[in-house]
This record gives structure tokens, C-alpha cells and sequence, in this order.
């Protein structure tokens, strides 16, 4: 598997909204997305397969993306998407471990997300990699609620 991780800039806008419509069900607009990357304190990355990580897939292309936000010294993960080709590959893990590396390098303290309280799969990756329930926002989405996870990061 040979995935390069690409910084995400506003020109990523439109492929990025792409992702987020094929792997959720209330995906974010294009401007959405631009107008997160156009605040300085949200940043992300692309994950793009140059070997195919399907065999049967030939070309290479965007695997999936991390968008995050870090204020003073808290980090939120506003999304994480991995598309359907490449999940259960490790792609999530990978995404994840490169959000929590620049988190670490910015002396981040603690990290905040919300998942929905029905994806099983995200909920597991967080837990696995320490990741704690803090709270519930009922009716978060028009398909029901969201869990509230936080990790406190060790100086």
C-alpha cells in the first residue's frame, strides 16, 4: 500500500465535498468545506492511493481526507472519510495518526470529535486509539444522535 498524504488548501474544495457525499448521508457543501480551509486554524490532509490498494483498481486517486480545527490548546477532528474501496484497510488509522501527530507537534492538550452514535466502525477506531465517550448530542443528525469522544494528550 503506498499512500502519500497531500495538505488540503481551498482549491481542494469540490473534491473534497465529493468524498464527504459518497461517504456520508448529510454530506458538507463545497463552500462548506472552503470556507473551513479558509480559516487559519483548520487544516487537514488527503490520503491518495498511488499503488492501488484494491487490486482490481488500477488508477490511483483520493483514498480519503482528515479536517481538523486546533484553538489555543484544543484540537477538534471535524471529519474523517475514507471511501468505500479503501475502508478496512488501515486508511482511518492512517488519517487519524497523522491528525494526532501534528496535534502532538502543536502541543495540543486534549482533542474533541463527534460520531454518530450509529457507526459502529469510527466509534471502534476511536476507542481503540483512546478515545473516550464525554457526551451525547440528541438528534445531532436528521438519522439521530452523536456521540461526543475527547482524548487528553500527554505532554
Amino acid at each position: 500500500m503506498s499512500i502519500e498524504l497531500i495538505p488540503t488548501a481551498q482549491i481542494h474544495s469540490a473534491l473534497l465535498s465529493g468524498m464527504h457525499t459518497i461517504c456520508f448521508a448529510e454530506p458538507w457543501s463545497q463552500e462548506a468545506f472552503s470556507q473551513s480551509l479558509g480559516q487559519l486554524d483548520t487544516a487537514g490532509v488527503i490520503a491518495v492511493a498511488g499503488d492501488s490498494l484494491i487490486p482490481s483498481l488500477k488508477d490511483s486517486g483520493p483514498a480519503g481526507m482528515v479536517l481538523w480545527r486546533i484553538v489555543a490548546d484544543e484540537a477538534e477532528i471535524l471529519t474523517i472519510a475514507v471511501l468505500p474501496p479503501w475502508r478496512r484497510t488501515g486508511l482511518g488509522h492512517a488519517l487519524l495518526k497523522a491528525a494526532m501527530d501534528v496535534f502532538t507537534q502543536a502541543e495540543v492538550s486534549v482533542v474533541f470529535l463527534e460520531v454518530a452514535a450509529n457507526n459502529e466502525a469510527a466509534q471502534a477506531l476511536y476507542r481503540k486509539n483512546g478515545f473516550v465517550q464525554v457526551g451525547l448530542r440528541k438528534n445531532y443528525y436528521s438519522a439521530g444522535d452523536a456521540l461526543v469522544m475527547r482524548k487528553d494528550l500527554v505532554p
